[in-house]
């Protein structure tokens, strides 16, 4: 059976969230070391990095989520087991919340901005 585009893209879409939660989660404990370590500023970078990979990883996601949407007018049928909340009114308003998040990220980030951001998630992380 060939699989359709859309079928593909979702595939990709969800080893590329498994990879980003993967490396995010790693970078995580490699930072709680260096925090147990005593290198608190190392951490902190290596948390900054870690939130824009993460970033830039979830606008990737959302651009192929937004090609696979295009495609979606794809005359195969669905496979049976899909999630039967795909069209609830709850899952667009979440769609709807994601782009406008994505969206908000895509916009330009000063220095002043960006260190100020990772500074205030140092305050808010439990020690």
């Amino acid at each position: 059976m060939i699989n359709s585009p859309s079928t593909r893209l979702g595939r990709v879409i969800q080893q590329l969230r498994s990879f980003g939660e993967l490396h995010a989660n790693e970078l995580e404990s490699l930072a709680a070391d260096l925090d147990a370590a005593g290198a608190s500023d190392v951490a902190a970078r290596l948390r900054a990095y870690r939130d824009i990979q993460r970033d830039e990883a979830d606008m990737v996601v959302q651009e192929l989520v937004d090609i696979q949407a295009d495609l979606g007018d794809d005359p195969l049928p669905q496979p049976t087991g899909t999630d039967p909340a795909a069209n609830s009114a709850r899952r667009a308003k979440w769609l709807a919340e994601q782009e406008a998040e994505a969206e908000r990220l895509r916009e330009p980030l000063s220095r002043r901005d960006l260190f100020n951001r990772v500074a205030q998630k140092d305050d808010e992380s439990p020690d």
